[in-house]
């Protein structure tokens, strides 16, 4: 079993909380009332979690010579006339597509078709910049 903080435990003594999540690498849930629950974990610890939520797009070669890129995971889809601009696209599309998510949970998230994307999200989210997002594309 996981520890667990009531809220105003947690909040008095937040110290030993983030003691318990940083330092002894353990992950706390933190309860208010009777039902709502967080859980707080590492970012190191998340992205381990996420390592399975792999973005592999299909680079399929058109009639004309362009390159598509389907990263069906998100259902996201891009044209370009090389590979290297249809990853640049592919990027651009996914920080976008990953703050609106973000910015509008509710929404995504009670999507039938859209809340199977929220681990890839959160991964892409848990980047720092371009090539870190690039580095998780399986091209």
């Amino acid at each position: 079993m996981l520890s667990e903080f009531q809220f105003t435990e947690a909040r008095n003594d937040f110290s030993n909380l983030y003691n318990e999540v940083y330092n002894a690498l353990k992950p706390v849930i933190v309860r208010r009332k009777q039902k709502e629950q967080v859980l707080l974990m590492r970012i190191d610890l998340q992205k381990v979690l996420l390592e399975e939520f792999k973005l592999k797009p299909k680079k399929l070669t058109e009639n004309d010579g362009s390159i598509t890129l389907a990263l069906d995971e998100i259902e996201l889809y891009v044209n370009a006339d090389t590979t290297e601009k249809a990853v640049e696209e592919l990027i651009q599309d996914i920080k976008n597509y990953a703050q609106d998510y973000i910015q509008r949970p509710q929404l995504f998230l009670n999507a039938p078709n859209r809340r199977s994307h929220f681990p890839y999200i959160l991964r892409v989210l848990l980047c720092d910049n371009d090539d870190e997002i690039k580095s998780l594309l399986e091209v």
